[in-house]
């Protein structure tokens, strides 16, 4: 049961941060962002197995001979990681395009002289491997596991979290305790580490 509740929290926890916790590796689709960064959801990220591609007319891989061997890029040509950690990894996940920008996709519309900036659907493909091994887990977000864990074991017998429990001719008193109440303890701890773009 322990082991459940763990996992339950770690996913609320992955869905308030807006990235994936856990080190494996990963294959993405990205918009271009027209600027030289583009920062990849799950952190942090080695240089290996990084693999970038860009197709205007990718769309997430749907289009046929999309993101061949003609549109890959080449490390430390077309594109850098932000190495920022002692060890050789990328806290921060930062792609860096050299000599050039990631393409966002332009478009014309009747009556107007000039083209303009239209989103970009799946023009960027990535594969690499990023997040936490369970040993090299932040402080911050073990304790915040931790946390809700605790509180979802204590709610674990009726389901709902009790506010008083008396002995003799058992009487529960239950308070309906929701996701953002008990996300709300955690806030915190967690807010240093969200994605805030997705």
């Amino acid at each position: 049961k322990l082991l459940f509740l763990m996992e339950h929290a770690s996913g609320w926890i992955e869905e308030y941060l807006g990235r994936p916790l856990f080190r494996k590796a990963r294959t993405e689709y990205y918009g271009g962002t027209g600027t030289q960064q583009l920062t990849l959801r799950a952190r942090p990220v080695t240089t290996t197995s990084l693999q970038v591609w860009s197709d205007r007319g990718g769309y997430y891989g749907s289009v046929a001979d999309s993101f061949n061997a003609d549109d890959e890029l080449e490390y430390g040509e077309d594109f850098a990681l932000k190495i920022d950690q002692d060890d050789g990894t990328s806290r921060s996940g930062i792609l860096i395009r050299i000599r050039g920008y990631w393409d966002r996709a332009w478009g014309r519309q009747r009556g107007l002289l000039s083209p303009f900036i239209t989103q970009s659907f799946g023009s960027i493909k990535v594969t690499y491997t990023g997040g936490y091994t369970v040993d090299s887990l932040p402080a911050q977000l073990r304790a915040a596991t931790n946390l809700l864990t605790a509180r979802l074991r204590t709610m674990l017998p009726v389901g709902m979290e009790t506010t008083s429990e008396s002995y003799e001719e058992r009487s529960i008193s239950i308070s309906p305790s929701q996701k953002q109440y008990l996300m709300g303890m955690v806030t915190a701890l967690l807010s240093p580490y969200r994605n805030w773009k997705w």
